[in-house]
């Protein structure tokens, strides 16, 4: 007889999640919390064993939460919240292994070269509350990944430029990090197994590009005219960054070699999943 599963647990189960249970299905039986019974059934096919909650503080939730986490690995994935991060990070305390999955928005107004020794951006409300998030998650021996931009073979400016969706935040020559959500969840997998608690580590790709560059590459892949463009201050904050993630030193220590190295690839294979003549 074989050695006894681990288990998983996905405290919030969104596109970062779902990557991870494709890579890692068989080293894990995995679990996730959702509060929508509509998301109840489709989470089941997946393959992730759905774990219904009213909230984390309530009662039967947190007994089922802290039942299932104790010795069990643990990834995060909602969004900041005060409450829920401090209930939730109680319910986990006795878990193995636990990641938190934060963002490069923490660095806020912030331009240029961004590694693990840059300062955060204190006067950011996303930076202060992503930063209190993490330090919450940290105390109980979290390993923190700060992601870029995430995209995927199903989101990313690729289908937004197909639906005519997408304009080009300003001239288009701020620069900005991704990560393929593929990546993302390897660098998440491999923090879980080889990162140091506690410790915070970057993700992203290895070749940070301003919008124009990437737009004009996939218009030119979808034969597409180039998006008209909207004020930068107009843009959602998330696109108004102007900041070059160098996780190289995380990539190095995790031990993780990227599949998408770069945009190039990363769409690439996208635009060939659904359209192979392009």
């Amino acid at each position: 007889m074989g050695a006894p599963i681990d288990k998983l647990i996905f405290l919030g189960v969104g596109q970062v999640a779902l990557s991870v249970h494709n890579l890692a299905e068989s080293k894990f039986d995995m679990y996730g919390t959702t509060r929508s019974a509509e998301y109840f059934d489709e989470l089941k096919l997946t393959g992730i064993t759905p774990v219904k909650i009213e909230s984390f503080s309530d009662s039967v939730s947190a007994e089922k939460i802290s039942s299932l986490s104790t010795d069990s690995r643990v990834i995060i994935s909602f969004a900041p919240h005060l409450e829920s991060d401090l209930a939730a990070s109680k319910l986990v305390s006795s878990a193995k292994d636990i990641v938190y999955i934060s963002s490069t928005a923490v660095y806020g107004k912030m331009q240029g070269l961004v590694d693990e020794t840059t300062e955060i951006d204190e006067d950011s409300p996303q930076s202060k509350s992503r930063l209190e998030a993490e330090n919450i998650w940290r105390a109980i021996g979290a390993k923190v990944v700060r992601a870029p931009g995430i995209y995927g073979f199903d989101s990313g400016i690729h289908l937004r430029l197909l639906k005519g969706e997408y304009k080009l935040p300003g001239d288009g020559s701020n620069y900005v990090s991704r990560i393929h959500v593929n990546d993302l969840a390897n660098i998440v997998l491999h923090a879980l197994d080889f990162g140091e608690r506690g410790k915070i580590y970057l993700a992203g790709d290895l070749k940070p590009a301003t919008h124009i560059e990437v737009v004009e590459f996939l218009c030119k892949r979808l034969e597409l005219p180039l998006p008209g463009s909207v004020p930068i201050e107009e843009c959602h904050y998330t696109l108004r960054g102007n900041r070059q993630v160098n996780a190289e030193k995380s990539l190095r220590e995790l031990g993780v070699q990227l599949q998408f190295p770069t945009y190039v690839e990363g769409y690439s294979a996208a635009i060939n999943r659904f359209k192979p003549e392009v």
